[in-house]
């Protein structure tokens, strides 16, 4: 995903690849975005309710 395809609300998942395996899949929607417009961290309101702070290249957008 790149920083401009990141949306608030929009509903994401954790890369395959990302480097927490216990957090791979995991399904959550896009609540705030920070830093410079060019290469954004986003916190994610998870689905079981967590909040957690991801680079936008570590997630995709979820399509289900």
């Amino acid at each position: 995903m790149t920083s401009e395809d990141a949306m608030i609300g929009m509903r994401v998942t954790v890369r395959a690849k990302y480097r927490l395996e216990h957090l791979r899949g995991r399904v959550g929607t896009i609540t705030k975005r920070w830093g410079d417009p060019a290469y954004v961290a986003l916190d994610v309101l998870m689905d079981d309710g967590t909040s957690l702070l991801f680079w936008h290249h570590e997630l995709e957008e979820h399509d289900g």
